[in-house]
């Protein structure tokens, strides 16, 4: 017997055993499968027992249903067929063989025109997870600190020495 395991985002995954020549699957209550979500319209699509499978037909949807991630309207489903009424994901399974579907065509693009020029934004910043190389060290600023340095010291030790000398004796 095929099934329709819908995903729900709040309920999980609902199995729903296909028996009847003809299943509604919608938002209202009217329905054969209800889907309670924004995104599937209350009337949104129709299966029909075809043999052994079933032949969906959307029945003019506003977010559509796509089969295999690609806009769909009405063709018998297949085990392993991924189904999606509106933002609502769907697996149908059936035990009867399936056979081999066509690749989708790929379509070139309207108009593809290579960028003449380019060039970094004003704003432009380094997005990368590396750190800059450091700056190059000033010779100067080096020297500068240097000579501080050793001036300290200098003076430091002639502090030392002052303070060591004994006062002379009378």
């Amino acid at each position: 017997m095929p099934k329709l395991l819908i995903s729900l985002p709040d309920a999980g995954e609902v199995v729903h055993e296909l028996s009847g020549a003809s299943i509604t699957i919608g938002r209202v209550e009217d329905n054969t499968i209800q889907i309670d979500d924004a995104s599937v319209s209350s009337h949104h699509a129709e299966l029909t027992l075809d043999g052994e499978d079933y032949f969906l037909r959307d029945l003019g949807s506003t977010n559509g249903t796509q089969l295999n991630g690609q806009p769909f309207t009405q063709g018998k489903l297949q085990g392993g067929d991924h189904v999606r009424f509106g933002k609502i994901d769907a697996v149908y399974e059936s035990k009867a063989p399936a056979s081999p579907r066509p690749l989708p065509t790929q379509q070139e693009p309207a108009h593809v025109q290579a960028a003449s020029s380019s060039s970094r934004p004003g704003d432009f910043a380094n997005a990368s997870p590396f750190q800059k190389k450091g700056k190059k060290k000033d010779a100067s600023a080096t020297a500068t600190w240097a000579v501080a340095v050793v001036a300290i010291l200098a003076f430091v030790a002639s502090a030392l020495v002052i303070v060591s000398v004994e006062a002379p004796r009378f």
